[in-house]
């Protein structure tokens, strides 16, 4: 809907809130046309970076499970299972869900997009454009309220982005996550837990399973971020940013293909931009998505780290059987030989980094207590 936030990083949502079953088979055909990518441009990337300290480094991660992770989980599971309580007494609150009907009008009038019956709406999920969940806390089912509004500058409409609106809405009903008794426990858990320290200790386990399991992907994460602080990418191999911008836009236009529309047509509808608006913003976000890559294809070139053509052929298997393609034949076809040789260099270079990167653990607040 208009109501909602929508700016360029989330375009696509844009196009998938018109999309049926056909809409899906054009994203589908989009995807297949995309297939035979042209081979990726190397580049020396010393040509670019000026690299910094990178090895002796210290990186803190932190793998304990707080209670407000746990209670978050909790609430999720609640939500998911359908055991909201409806609130028959006393007003919005954040973290309710409501169900509303409401109706936006630019000068007096309403405009294409901005009207909605019997919308969920979970209060704090930044959802909508800014204020207007905000703007229902304190309100009663039953009552009706007028909010005064601007829509972002970014807004993907152009004929909303930055116009000042007012939304009449109205709250139906208000329901919120209730209590964890035993009994919920049990039904939430099937059974397995009786009650609601169990099940709570259950959900810690599982969150603190999952955080040991991306302790490796932390600690990578970690060093990125300092060697991003002591490197400098001096500027982009332009061939790379003009690859991944007409990449960009062949995705479009196969799905505009898809579509039966015109591609400067499904741009201004769909993401409310033109080819040019879209070529820049690819660009840039082509240069913003290679910077780890030019800092660790750097450090490669700098320690004359290489990947062997034996290590290609096994890092490229175990792509294939992680990405479900039938045979390694198949993913280099897709991605394109480049792109899986530069994946498996990064992957050989965090592991250089990560032997030569002393690891702490944070505590827990208990463990510092004690």
């Amino acid at each position: 809907t208009a109501a909602q936030e929508t700016s360029q990083d989330e375009s696509e949502t844009a196009a998938q809130e018109d999309s049926t079953e056909a809409g899906t088979e054009a994203d589908s055909e989009a995807a297949a046309e995309t297939e035979a990518v042209p081979e990726r441009p190397d580049y020396n990337a010393l040509d670019y970076v000026t690299l910094g300290e990178y090895t002796g480094l210290t990186v803190t991660i932190d793998l304990n499970v707080t209670d407000e992770e746990v209670e978050e989980a909790v609430n999720d599971n609640i939500k998911s299972s359908g055991s909201l309580e409806t609130v028959e007494e006393g007003t919005v609150q954040e973290g309710d869900t409501v169900n509303i009907d409401y109706e936006g009008k630019l000068d007096g009038v309403a405009f294409d997009g901005g009207t909605d019956k019997g919308y969920d709406l979970e209060i704090g999920s930044n959802t909508f454009i800014d204020g207007f969940e905000e703007g229902l806390i304190g309100v009663a089912a039953g009552e009706t309220v007028d909010l005064s509004l601007t829509f972002p500058e970014n807004y993907f409409s152009a004929d909303l982005a930055g116009q000042d609106v007012v939304f009449t809405v109205t709250v139906n009903e208000i329901q919120r996550v209730p209590e964890l008794t035993d009994e919920l426990a049990s039904t939430l858990s099937e059974g397995a837990y009786t009650d609601a320290a169990s099940y709570r200790e259950s959900i810690r386990q599982e969150l603190q399973a999952d955080k040991e399991s991306q302790r490796d992907s932390m600690i990578q994460q970690a060093i990125l971020t300092q060697i991003a602080n002591t490197c400098t990418i001096n500027s982009y191999p332009q061939e790379l940013v003009d690859y991944s911008v007409e990449s960009t836009l062949s995705y479009y236009q196969s799905m505009a293909e898809a579509y039966g529309m015109e591609f400067a047509d499904f741009l201004t509808a769909y993401m409310g931009l033109t080819e040019d608006q879209l070529r820049d913003e690819a660009a840039l976000a082509a240069q913003e998505n290679m910077q780890a890559e030019m800092y660790l294809k750097a450090i490669a070139e700098q320690e004359g780290i290489q990947v062997t053509e034996e290590e290609f052929q096994t890092g490229a298997e175990e792509y294939a059987q992680q990405y479900g393609f039938e045979s390694a034949d198949d993913l280099i076809a897709y991605y394109g030989e480049g792109m899986v040789d530069i994946s498996l260099l990064q992957d050989k270079v965090l592991d250089f980094l990560m032997e030569n990167t002393t690891v702490e653990e944070a505590q827990s607040e208990s463990s510092t207590e004690a």
